[in-house]
């Protein structure tokens, strides 16, 4: 038993070594490979609260819905509506993932009984008023950014990689409204813990925190997410709530004729 016991001790050992080697040598493109590939679920729903918090304190908390469900490993799709307050309630958003193109993204605004199309010179805007932008909803494009890692840091206990972003054009720079994102990227679950944003001017903007992050059927979620815009004092604050996973979502739901007659629950 005690060569048992010391056995898989030094599996153990030998396990971490493993690890940390292969940590040490992944490049900054091969850990954001990583973090954008975690895809063993089909799909998923819950509650979406977003309490919106200005310089002043004042707050607005909007209710919503969500469903998301895979087209293939690489491609999803998103539904968000907005259950209340009244007067935004019904408000929904689309997006559509493509692998080889650009996402294809969708606003329903029932005030007008009409379906907006997002172009790609729109996705940087506000997602619901929020400090959100139509592309942090999605999964970002490998290929919009070019990824050095720095510097391995420690968040909150967590040993994190550094992985610096920059845009890899003046276009998705315009597009996105992002010059360069650093994220610190939890190395035992490849999910994003921090980020900071910087405007196309190079000037920080805005900080991403993740102070909760959960597995759930044995993926690991970010179930929190704070943004707060540092240049006008404001904060968004996103929490995913009764989140289910492979309940056979419909596809039909992923569509603009759906997102128009507005009747998924």
């Amino acid at each position: 038993m005690k060569r048992f016991i010391v056995c898989l001790a030094g599996i153990a050992v030998f396990a971490s070594l493993a690890m940390a080697r292969t940590n040490s040598s992944e490049t900054g493109t091969e850990i954001m490979k990583k973090v954008l590939s975690q895809s063993n679920w089909e799909d998923m729903s819950g509650d979406l609260i977003m309490t919106l918090t200005t310089s002043r304190g004042e707050t607005r908390v909007r209710n919503m819905k969500f469903y998301s469900k895979k087209k293939n490993e690489n491609e999803s799709m998103m539904l968000i509506k907005i259950i209340s307050p009244a007067d935004v309630r019904g408000t929904a958003f689309l997006t559509i993932e493509h692998q080889n193109r650009d996402d294809d993204r969708y606003l329903y605004l029932p005030a007008l009984r009409r379906v907006k199309k997002i172009t790609a010179s729109g996705k940087g805007g506000n997602f619901m008023s929020s400090d959100f932008t139509y592309y942090d909803m999605g999964k970002p494009k490998l290929k919009d950014w070019t990824y050095k890692r720095v510097a391995d840091e420690t968040v909150d206990g967590h040993p994190c990689f550094v992985v610096k972003a920059v845009a890899a054009s003046p276009k998705i720079a315009k597009e996105t409204g992002y010059s360069k994102i650093v994220r610190w990227i939890r190395k035992d679950t490849y999910t994003t813990l921090k980020s900071i944003f910087y405007d196309r001017g190079g000037k920080k903007w805005k900080e991403l925190s993740v102070p909760e992050v959960k597995k759930i059927n044995g993926v690991w979620f970010s179930t929190v997410m704070v943004m707060h815009d540092v240049q006008i004092d404001h904060t968004s604050k996103m929490e995913f709530k009764e989140l289910k996973i492979n309940t056979g979502i419909p596809a039909k739901y992923f569509s603009v004729r759906y997102l128009q007659r507005g009747q998924f629950r």
